[in-house]
């Protein structure tokens, strides 16, 4: 056994030296596991085990999408906007401990802003949720959801709707979320906010409006999210042509 454990410690001091001797910084990109294994001359399964080991130490984290591979860390949860993945799958990929508390659920009727973004007409009856995140303890997010009750009959009535939505869409109604058009916005944090995130009252917060689509075209999710910007990081990858206006 001691053998395999001086490997795994080797990879490890390995990868730390390709950072430090390539001036590698927070999100910048050290490879694929696939470049990364024929660089170090080791198989996949000793480079993914270093590799777990350094993302539970947050010092590296691996994402997925055309922006992916592994990248630096500094200890923010990483959040890919290429790509639609649950926050708790995010979480546990990057070796985080995420914790929900539901700071609110109920079966209610659409007003005007809801019936716009879920289709929906006024009155209609949909299910309004408010659910606080913390990453290993710490509050990261604010999430406020609401979705169309005709689509998800008792939902509420399922213990596991507040820890991962789309896994409870998945697994108990067979719809999964495909799609999703997201703003982002910063502004600062209001006595509330920044009192269920513990942070000071006009800390930069980032503010992401979702809607979400499943496989058929249907809306089944509007979202507000509200993260604590000191402690996550989004990354994206544009490709295409830039176009130029005509004032060059």
């Amino acid at each position: 056994m001691e053998a395999p454990r001086e490997e795994h410690a080797e990879t490890i001091r390995r990868i730390r030296t390709i950072i430090r001797t390539n001036q590698l910084t927070t999100g910048e990109r050290i490879g694929t596991e696939r470049a990364l294994a024929q660089r170090l001359n080791v198989t996949r399964s000793t480079l993914r085990a270093a590799l777990d080991t350094m993302e539970r130490n947050h010092e590296i984290v691996r994402l997925i999408g055309r922006a992916g591979g592994i990248v630096v860390s500094d200890g923010k949860i990483v959040r890919n906007i290429d790509t639609i993945e649950s926050l708790p799958d995010i979480a546990r990929r990057q070796g985080f401990t995420l914790d929900t508390t539901v700071l609110s659920a109920t079966l209610t009727t659409c007003g005007p802003s809801d019936a716009r973004h879920l289709g929906l007409q006024m009155g209609d009856p949909i299910y309004r949720m408010s659910r606080l995140r913390r990453l290993d303890g710490t509050p990261l997010s604010l999430e406020q959801s609401t979705l169309p009750a005709a689509l998800f009959p008792d939902l509420l009535s399922y213990p596991d709707f507040g820890t991962s939505l789309y896994g409870t869409l998945s697994t108990r109604y067979d719809v999964d979320v495909s799609d999703a058009e997201e703003t982002l916005e910063t502004f600062e944090a209001s006595d509330e906010h920044a009192a269920l995130l513990d942070i000071p009252t006009g800390s930069p917060v980032v503010r992401i409006r979702r809607d979400a689509s499943d496989t058929k075209g249907r809306i089944v999710e509007h979202a507000v999210d509200l993260f604590a910007a000191s402690r996550i990081r989004f990354t994206l990858k544009a490709t295409g042509y830039v176009r130029l206006s005509a004032a060059g």
